[in-house]
């Protein structure tokens, strides 16, 4: 797994909640990846090499500011294979489309990280499979599951939900946490990395309808 892992403790636990309200969510077919001519490149913020963008835009998933949450921009990700609805003030922080570890991590001005890392699991895999391989990375790196498991879904996706706390080696040592969500469909695994401060109450709906917008292709 591609992942690090970081920050929310006991007050994290309401965005456990919020993000399982997705699982009643209906979950369609998986329509075809985009064709080039139905997308323009993004450039400014999501630019992190000058001779190519790791996102283009999709007009049709926009999502106009409202009282509590910013404006959502449309983009597709990982060579077309994701679409989802961002904040658009969140930045590219950093990205890899090398085949078999690609990923993407933004970086949000409320402070956490919001990363979709694309793992190698067969899609027909079962979920006893794909959770018991998971389960076993995050032992091997000292992680703590402290929820596990909470069904939830994106736009077209199933997934499952973990809050984790890690050990994080620095002097002093310190605690981190991270919420991490398993999205499946048809074609392909995604690893969904949320991490952020101790206190979730002002972000989770942010992060909530970012994650409801996911279409994995």
């Amino acid at each position: 797994m591609n992942a690090s892992h970081a920050i929310s403790g006991r007050r994290a636990l309401p965005f456990v909640a919020s993000i399982a309200v997705l699982a009643g969510l209906g979950c369609g077919g998986s329509p075809s990846a985009p064709r080039f001519d139905e997308v323009f490149y993004l450039h400014g913020g999501g630019l992190i090499d000058k001779n190519a963008s790791y996102e283009v835009y999709f007009e049709k998933l926009n999502i106009d500011a409202s009282a509590a949450l910013p404006r959502y921009v449309g983009v597709g990700i990982l060579d077309g294979d994701v679409r989802f609805s961002r904040p658009i003030d969140w930045y590219v922080r950093g990205a890899d489309y090398t085949p078999e570890q690609r990923f993407i991590s933004y970086q949000s001005p409320r402070q956490f990280l919001f990363s979709i890392y694309e793992r190698i699991d067969h899609p027909e895999d079962s979920w006893a499979d794909v959770l018991r391989r998971f389960e076993g990375d995050l032992r091997e790196q000292g992680a703590q599951i402290l929820a596990g498991r909470v069904p939830v879904a994106s736009a077209n996706a199933q997934g499952r939900s973990y809050l984790l706390k890690t050990t994080v080696a620095a002097k002093p040592p310190y605690q981190s946490y991270s919420h991490e969500i398993l999205l499946r469909s048809e074609r392909r695994l995604l690893l969904v990395q949320v991490v952020h401060g101790e206190n979730t109450d002002t972000i989770a709906d942010e992060i909530t309808a970012a994650l409801k917008s996911i279409l994995v292709y």
